[in-house]
């Protein structure tokens, strides 16, 4: 181990970013479905995505695309004014489930303004906390 005076270059902290990037979309998905992907990877901060969250968004895009596609013919079936019967009932509870997981992934994901604030709840506590960081307590003392 090296002895002496640490440089300034070896005492500075580098932030530790996940993700590379604004990742493109995976070869193999549609047209509506790479526009999901740039939908949300352009909702979220540059580097927010690493290879566990392109996981994560990848199933979500899937969803998303049954999901447009389920709302696009239950659109069909209310404009044909068939919207009352067995079929279009089916449809609209499939269609509320992969609602629910989009909305569900997309937390997962902290995609959704709501995933980003803190709750009310932790407000208080929030603004009782340290300003300092464990790691700038030591460099000051």
């Amino acid at each position: 181990m090296p002895r002496g005076r640490k440089s300034g270059a070896s005492l500075s902290v580098e932030p530790v970013v996940p993700g590379q990037g604004r990742p493109e979309p995976p070869a193999g998905l549609d047209s509506l479905e790479q526009q999901i992907w740039r939908d949300v990877v352009d909702a979220l901060p540059a580097h927010w995505l690493d290879p566990a969250g392109q996981l994560i968004l990848r199933r979500l895009v899937a969803q998303a695309a049954i999901s447009e596609r389920r709302e696009a013919r239950l659109r069909q079936l209310r404009a044909q004014d068939q919207d009352g019967g067995e079929d279009a009932d089916a449809l609209a509870a499939l269609h509320g489930v992969a609602a629910k997981t989009v909305a569900y992934l997309l937390g997962q994901l902290r995609a959704t303004p709501r995933s980003r604030i803190v709750p009310r709840a932790a407000g208080p506590q929030f603004e009782q906390a340290p300003k300092l960081r464990p790691w700038e307590i030591k460099a000051r003392a």
